[in-house]
Parts: structure tokens; C-alpha cells; sequence
């Protein structure tokens, strides 16, 4: 899901106009050495729409398949590889996010294609946050649909346990993108062309999205809200000239937890992303830590 843009209010922040997707990825090598470095990622101008991209620090990513890998804002799983991908989709339920005043807290499950080492995402889900209308205290929950670098789109309004299913389809030139709420049938499907999306990965993640305030000088990370547990199933993704592959069977899947860095140069891990069940191609991620409200700097090129 796309970082936020933060207005001059806490009503414009809470609503997030979208303006720029900020994924930082490093392979994990040994993580009780890890130094994290400098954090950039593409910029836009205040007008432009912007969306989700994943500019990468550290080591490039696929490098060491089977390691896990790291990242300020993303966890659960990507896979990639030399064979472009077409399809990727999962099933998961609405997360209860648990609201106690504390603010700028969100939580977002989506499914995508890109993202993972390149600059385009093209990608689905639902998203939770603590709204400042009730002091933080009760939560607000949407699916959306994004095409990066074009803002996100808020579909409908989603419930807590509602089942979900998210996809993106890549056929014909086009990236077909659905995001359906099963329990209420509320169901949305956008269609795009890209000419310079890669394809190069599919992922299934949970996030905690970016803002600015104002846009670009102040930009930073939002706490990663409690959602509990969430669990994303079905997961399957697909290449050209391929069949439709669960995740458990694929060799080189990156498993991907979410940090917080600190100002000694380590960092801790805000939520657990457990092994994929082959049965059901599932895993679950829970929440431990909020982490905190961490700047961030965008720059023209990442």
C-alpha cells in the first residue's frame, strides 16, 4: 500500500492522501551484526500521484535465497526470478486492529506484483488505521487498489473479519487488478497497462505505510498498528509460460520481517513472520512492537 501524504491538520493526516511508496530492503546476513544505512527512495512532485515503489539498500535482493531479508516497512514473502511474473492472489481476514490513543498507527495486507528490486508496484489489499476522530481509539478499515506510480484508490469500506481476497492478473498487455470482500460481496476490479513495469516479482505482505508533511521535506515511517495476528492463505503466484505455483513450492521465496532501527545502529523486529504451512500456502505474521514514528528522506532518484 502507498505512503501517505500527511496534510497541515490530524483529519489530513489520518486520511492520507497518497503520495509515495517507500520499501527498504536489505538481505539479512547476520542479523545481530546488521548495520542499517542511509534510506532514500524516489521522490515526486507535491501534484504528481504517486503510489508504491520499492527502491533497495544493502544487499541486492535474490542474492541469497533461503535468507531471510529485512525492511523498514514490508514483511511476510516475495519471490523472483528471470522469468517474468503474471499473477500473484491470496486470501486473508481483516485484521482487529486495536486502538489506544496512540496515533499515527497503521496497518496494511496486500498482494502485488513489483516492488520487491524495482520501481513500480502494481498491488491490492485492505488497510487499517486509529482515526483521529476518535482520539485514536477506534479503528477505520478500506480495501484499495494501486497502480505505482498513480495514487492509491479507496475501493470500499471493509469490516473486521471480513474474508478477502486480493489478486493481480497480467494478460494482454494489461494488469487486471481485483479485490474482492467475500463476506459482503463488495468486489472492485481496475484495469491498466504499464509499459515499464518489470514483472520481476510477486508478493504477499503486511505493511506499515510512509507520509510527508509537508511533501518532501518531512517524510516519514507510521507506527505499525496492532493488528494481532493476520494470516494471509491460498497464496499462489504465477510466470509466463507456467502454471499457477503455491508459495511453499517456490525454492527461492524471501521471508521478510519488519524492523525498527535504533540510534545505536541496530535494530528490533516489530512483528513475526512464521515458516508457509505447504497445505493451505499460508503464513502468519504477529504484531509485537508499534515501533515509532521514524524519518524518513526522499530524494529524486533511489
Amino acid at each position: 500500500m502507498n505512503i501517505q501524504a500527511i496534510g497541515n491538520t490530524e483529519s489530513d493526516r489520518q486520511e492520507g492522501v497518497p503520495v509515495k511508496k517507500f520499501l527498504v530492503l536489505t538481505t539479512l546476513l547476520v542479523m545481530s551484526s546488521m548495520v542499517m544505512t542511509g534510506v532514500t527512495a524516489a521522490g515526486a512532485s507535491a501534484s504528481s500521484a504517486a503510489g508504491a515503489g520499492a527502491p533497495m539498500i544493502g544487499a541486492k535482493a535474490g542474492t541469497h535465497f533461503g535468507l531471510p531479508t529485512v525492511s523498514e516497512n514490508w514483511s511476510g514473502y516475495a519471490v523472483s526470478g528471470k522469468t517474468p511474473f503474471n499473477y500473484v492472489s491470496s486470501t486473508f481476514t481483516v485484521p482487529t486492529l486495536t486502538c489506544n490513543g496512540m496515533k499515527d498507527v497503521y496497518t496494511s495486507d496486500w498482494v502485488g506484483l513489483d516492488g520487491f528490486n524495482d520501481q513500480t508496484v502494481e498491488q491490492d489489499g485492505a488497510s487499517g488505521r486509529c482515526t483521529v476522530q476518535s482520539n485514536y481509539k477506534l479503528p477505520y478499515y478500506y480495501a484499495w487498489i494501486e497502480m505505482y506510480p498513480a495514487a492509491t484508490v479507496k475501493e470500499y469500506k471493509v469490516q473486521p473479519g471480513d474474508v478477502i481476497t486480493a489478486s493481480v492478473n497480467y494478460t494482454g498487455g494489461m494488469f487486471n487488478l481485483t479485490i474482492t470482500d467475500v463476506t459482503s460481496g463488495e468486489t472492485r476490479t481496475v484495469s491498466s497497462a504499464c509499459a515499464t513495469c518489470e514483472r520481476a516479482s510477486a508478493e504477499w505482505i503486511i505493511e506499515r505505510p510512509a507520509g510527508c508533511d509537508p511533501f518532501p521535506t518531512n517524510c516519514f515511517l507510521f507506527a505499525l498498528a496492532n493488528f494481532g495476528t493476520t494470516t494471509m492463505s491460498e497464496d499462489v503466484a504465477r510466470q509466463d509460460g507456467g502454471s499457477t505455483t503455491g508459495l511453499s513450492a517456490y525454492p527461492n521465496a524471501h521471508q521478510i520481517f519488519m524492523i525498527q532501527p535504533t540510534k545505536s545502529g541496530g535494530f528490533y523486529t516489530l512483528d513475526n513472520v512464521s515458516a508457509v504451512d505447504a497445505a493451505p500456502n499460508a503464513f502468519t505474521v504477529t504484531w509485537l512492537k508499534y515501533g515509532k514514528v521514524t524519518p524518513i528522506t526522499l530524494s529524486p532518484k533511489s
